[in-house]
């Protein structure tokens, strides 16, 4: 489901239940960019990354390239039907915030994955027309520090012109007529010039006179003139609250597409991708603030979050032969698409997808990440009790290679072997079960080849 700006604030209820209501999370970014290793020569003595390495280069990369869209598939059970249920929504990402903000933020462009994103059919302009905006938390911090100092901070004075003054002496006297007036005619002084009313310098300058001038009065910008009128203490408490809760919806509403990420983050909910070191990096970037200086400390932080966290490119290439083995996403689809179990559909008005390969685009991309997560691990989960109830070694061992001759050496696989009883259901996430595949993300190109989450 597409979700953008109009229809944004409608959804949100419904994408957050989604997400709570969920066994799993798929997620998938596209981006304006990715981090690029050229060879070896890039690390000391002529060898690959380690991780470390590669996470600041990964890091350098999100702190310059920009998220443009999200997708987030929630993944539910149905016990009546037996099948996966799945509902999976695209979010172009509005890089762009509110003026009355102060922000403005800068991204880096990268011409081969502009090029890459526009052969695949993605929309640039909709990032901006119907994108959503966001505060990340950082963001977030930094506007409401800023409306607190500018409430608290005196304004700074203007430099008052020669040929102001006497427009200066002038109001002066006439706001202290008023003020000496035991029995004045109006309760308030209006400041104007005969004829011409006041520019935008001519208010400011009334304001600051005033305000350091006759500190118990108030002044209110009108469209040609300044009104001045006395303090009253009660009615001052009510602007200022209400200009707070006006600053406050202001926010509220400015956090927008983060809404989502901070439902995501406060579900604790398995996430699940397809090379997700990288988007876990860009992600937190983005949406939550700077990251952490070294890889441990973002490990922590990521584990404190999302206890689970399942790489589907790990599953697809988790023994020492394939981890360098291509996994590509729609390729391993293609591959699983014809499995009939364990079941998984979209759910009723989710229907993008039924008929259209929209690969790249973030939506489509979670969603199949969520198909190959259940096939895939059905697969792996039917192997496993073939080889348990056969007294075959070490089961799980043989279930892995058993999984991996389908998916990557199928001139090697027994024809037989394709029929397999296939279960309809997979185990819960929290069970030793997963175990073999959950915190670990496949880093290709790095010495290890693989980032392990401490359970």
């Amino acid at each position: 489901m597409d979700v953008n700006n109009s229809n944004f604030r409608q959804l949100l209820p419904d994408i957050i239940s989604s997400i709570d209501n969920s066994c799993f999370v798929a997620i998938d970014l596209e981006l304006s960019g990715i981090h690029k290793t050229f060879g070896p020569r890039n690390t000391p003595l002529n060898r690959k990354q380690n991780l470390e390495e590669r996470y600041k280069e990964v890091k350098s990369a999100a702190e310059r390239f920009q998220v443009l869209q999200l997708g987030l598939c929630p993944v539910s059970y149905d016990e009546v039907l037996e099948t996966y249920v799945c509902r999976p929504f695209n979010f172009f990402v509005n890089p762009n915030s509110e003026q009355k903000f102060g922000l403005d933020r800068e991204y880096v462009v990268q011409a081969s994955a502009i090029g890459f994103l526009l052969e695949s059919g993605f929309n640039f302009n909709s990032t901006y027309t119907s994108g959503i905006r966001y505060l990340s938390r950082r963001e977030e911090r930094y506007v409401i520090e800023r409306e607190n100092r500018m409430a608290q901070e005196p304004k700074e004075d203007i430099h008052i012109d020669d040929a102001s003054q006497q427009f200066v002496k002038d109001f002066v006297a006439e706001i202290q007529e008023w003020v000496d007036d035991p029995n004045p005619t109006f309760d308030f002084v209006n400041i104007s010039t005969v004829g011409q009313g006041v520019n935008s310098y001519q208010k400011r300058l009334i304001h600051q006179v005033v305000r350091k001038t006759f500190p118990h009065l108030q002044t209110l910008g009108r469209p040609t003139f300044v009104q001045v009128i006395r303090t009253d203490p009660a009615a001052e408490k009510m602007k200022r609250d209400e200009r707070r809760a006006r600053f406050e919806t202001d926010v509220e509403r400015g956090i927008g597409l983060r809404h989502v990420i901070d439902a995501l983050f406060a579900s604790q909910k398995p996430l699940i991708g397809h090379n997700l070191f990288t988007d876990l990096i860009n992600l937190y970037e983005c949406f939550i603030g700077p990251l952490p200086s070294t890889l441990a400390e973002f490990a922590h932080v990521i584990h404190e979050n999302f206890p689970t966290v399942i790489d589907t490119k790990f599953i697809a290439t988790c023994d020492t032969e394939t981890a360098t083995f291509g996994s590509n996403l729609q390729g391993i689809w293609d591959l699983l698409c014809t499995q009939d179990y364990p079941a998984i559909e979209l759910d009723i008005g989710y229907t993008r997808y039924v008929t259209s390969r929209l690969a790249h685009e973030a939506g489509y991309d979670s969603y199949n990440t969520a198909q190959i997560l259940v096939r895939l691990v059905g697969r792996y989960q039917a192997y496993l009790r073939h080889h348990q109830q056969a007294n075959n070694g070490d089961p799980e061992s043989m279930a892995i290679k058993y999984l991996l001759d389908y998916l990557h050496r199928l001139d090697r696989f027994p024809l037989a072997d394709h029929r397999i009883d296939i279960p309809k259901r997979l185990p819960s996430l929290e069970s030793s079960f997963w175990k073999i595949f959950t915190n670990k993300l496949r880093v290709n190109g790095t010495l290890e080849g693989l980032w392990a989450l401490e359970k």
